[in-house]
């Protein structure tokens, strides 16, 4: 589903590329009036989708871009992760091209060669948080290519919320500049054997139900060091300490953990820590080895909640 979206945003963005690509062809006696930025107005819609008024009949031969609010978050640099909320109609008919508000945004980064250069120089240098309005022309010469209006939410790709004193008698969290999370477990503190959940950052967004899609971020430590014993069954030379990170999507080439609750798609306890939960959280869950990885002992898993889609119904 990430990846569908992914490259239903490539699509809609290489168009506009293709559209702004080539010198525009000056309009003749009988051209339509042009339009612009100032003919579209965009209004909350019955859904999460913003809805796009716009003036039929009018030719939108230049790129535009209007920021429709600022963000408050920092500013979006060259080659940093995204995670965009993206709705496109075609302004000839109002055909809707890509809506992920109404599904799970869309991580990507910020380059030209992943997002095109339109979508690349309306966003680079605006606040996440923002919301950006993108019109790109048709292009001379691209097979059935028509204006598009694209608005873009551009959502935060970390924990934002109040931050919550760590549980007693769990590991402790801190964070790299990236964003990444490092895990310090504690000598000579046992695990319960049962699953612990302690939040660390509780976001304001929407709860976990079991009918959400969750996006999310996050990091898998072991709690302890590999057994000495060589019949534990792990294969020869297969061999850690404890805090040595397991499996993590902060690794290069990774993207965000898509679960969805009312499947199984992730380990029980990973599943069973989210519940609950909401949007912006930052959440420590210790998993014991029955609702997780049984062979390889207590794990710790770090979740970021980067968002949840509570579909109707």
């Amino acid at each position: 589903m990430r990846r569908l979206a992914v490259l239903a945003v490539a699509s809609v963005t290489a168009l506009a590329l293709s559209a702004c690509s080539n010198d525009s062809e000056a309009p003749d006696a009988s051209a339509s009036p042009s339009g612009g930025v100032e003919a579209i107005t965009v209004a909350q819609s019955e859904t999460l989708a913003p809805d796009i008024e716009f003036t039929a009949g009018l030719d939108y031969d230049v790129e535009e871009t209007q920021v429709l609010w600022e963000g408050e978050g920092e500013p979006l640099v060259a080659d940093q992760a995204l995670l965009l909320d993206v709705y496109g109609e075609s302004l000839v008919d109002g055909t809707v091209i890509i809506n992920t508000f109404d599904g799970t945004p869309t991580p990507n980064l910020l380059s030209r060669e992943m997002i095109g250069d339109a979508m690349y120089d309306a966003l680079l240098g605006v606040r996440v948080g923002a919301r950006v309005l993108v019109v790109t022309p048709p292009g001379d010469g691209v097979a059935e290519s028509e204006p598009i209006a694209l608005v873009v939410d551009v959502l935060p790709t970390r924990p934002v919320g109040d931050e919550v004193p760590p549980a007693e008698g769990m590991p402790t969290v801190s964070t790299l500049s990236s964003g990444e999370p490092q895990v310090t477990i504690h000598d000579g503190v046992e695990p319960t054997g049962d699953l612990q959940v302690s939040t660390l950052v509780r976001g304001s967004g929407p709860q976990i139900s079991p009918a959400s899609h969750v996006l999310a971020n996050y990091s898998i430590v072991y709690y302890a060091d590999s057994p000495a014993d060589k019949d534990a069954g792990l294969e020869a030379g297969e061999q850690w300490a404890a805090g040595d990170v397991f499996d993590s999507s902060w690794a290069a080439e990774r993207e965000p953990l898509l679960v969805d609750m009312d499947e199984v798609s992730a380990v029980p306890g990973l599943q069973q820590g989210l519940l609950d939960q909401t949007q912006g959280s930052q959440v420590m869950m210790v998993v014991p080895p029955s609702l997780g990885y049984p062979a390889l002992g207590t794990m710790v898993f770090v979740v970021d909640i980067l968002d949840v889609w509570n579909p109707e119904g």
